[in-house]
């Protein structure tokens, strides 16, 4: 059962030496013959990952060890899903009528979405090109008790753009400004941007922040708000979204006009009373993860306002209200560790486009 297989998972990395085993959490499964031995990431095996989402990396007590089981183990059960996602993309050709270069633009939630797709493609060798805009200084999350990495690769970046073998391409941009002292060089408000363009010629762009030049037009726009506005924020930007640049997007008779997606915003399981971060401060005890809520109010704005079909060709939830055990912890309840639930989503994107 589950609870054997994290426990056998724990008892083989924790004795690994004594043993003489080279640990590697992916050959932990036996995998169907048809999904490459090299797919999947772990432990900063990729490039483009986060140091302070990689539990593998930050974990430091047995707790943690029991975090990375858990999300590991999800990511395992899910793998064959994720595989197929990945190996209907980038084991062909893209064909000139299906979408190819998508441009991505939310918050740190959003940019997650980004690094799992990049991260299991690089896996499969399926990356031509990259640019990643990592910053020279990244501040270290509080709880993290020893921080290895503060700057450079695997710290943290604002934008990022990969080209993939098959001709598709993903440009990540912040919508709300590049982070800390360097704000001023990032788009500082892509959606106002985006709204301008369409009031002036029904259609948008990718803007000029990302990593790298797009090779054209833009054929999917994903979008997320984000976990940092409050409720009456969050519906003001939700409705501005839907009906100043979706739907008249939508409404258009152009073949150039992109294909628009919105992904939930992922639940938060902190220790509250609806398990959302209480932004006029938290003490310890709020601060821990809870493994299941039993709702999510910014989503359930989301999917009040944005309707498949109507405003948004695409509304995708993250669907992972149970899902608190997979969380970073060290006070952190929103985001996941990479690998996990975030990577499930990822391949749930890519079915969309």
């Amino acid at each position: 059962n589950n609870n054997d297989d994290a426990s056998s998972f724990l008892f083989l990395r924790r004795h690994r030496r004594r043993l003489g085993l080279v640990f590697d959490p992916r050959t932990t499964v036996i995998k169907p013959v048809n999904i490459p031995a090299t797919m999947g990431y772990y432990n900063l095996s990729c490039p483009f990952e986060w140091y302070k989402y990689s539990c593998a990396a930050i974990q430091d007590n047995e707790s943690d060890e029991q975090v990375t089981a858990a999300a590991m183990q999800y990511y395992q059960q899910h793998l064959t899903e994720i595989w197929r996602s990945f190996d209907s993309i980038f084991n062909v050709q893209i064909n000139p009528q299906k979408p190819k270069r998508i441009f991505m633009t939310g918050d740190s939630l959003l940019r997650q979405v980004f690094i799992s797709i990049a991260c299991n493609a690089f896996s499969l060798n399926a990356v031509e090109r990259s640019e990643v805009q990592w910053r020279e200084k990244w501040p270290c999350p509080q709880g993290i008790a020893k921080c290895a990495i503060t700057g450079g690769q695997h710290s943290g970046f604002d934008a990022a753009s990969v080209r993939f073998r098959n001709g598709m391409e993903i440009h990540y941009v912040p919508h709300d400004g590049f982070a800390y002292s360097i704000s001023s060089k990032g788009e500082p408000d892509v959606l106002q941007r985006m709204k301008r363009q369409v009031d002036d010629s029904g259609e948008i762009d990718f803007g000029t922040k990302t990593a790298f030049p797009p090779s054209g037009p833009m054929d999917v726009l994903v979008y997320n708000l984000g976990a940092h506005r409050n409720p009456r924020a969050s519906r003001a930007m939700l409705n501005s979204f839907a009906s100043d640049i979706a739907m008249p997007l939508m409404r258009s008779k152009s073949e150039q006009r992109p294909r628009i997606v919105y992904v939930t915003t992922p639940t938060s399981h902190f220790k509250t009373t609806n398990g959302q971060y209480l932004l006029n401060g938290m003490n310890d005890e709020q601060k821990q993860c809870v493994n299941r809520v039993t709702h999510n109010p910014k989503a359930e704005l989301e999917k009040q306002i944005l309707k498949s079909g109507v405003n948004v060709d695409v509304l995708l939830d993250y669907d992972d209200l149970e899902l608190g055990a997979l969380h970073v912890h060290k006070g952190d309840c929103l985001h996941y560790c990479m690998p996990g639930a975030v990577d499930l989503v990822g391949a749930r994107l890519l079915d969309s486009f």
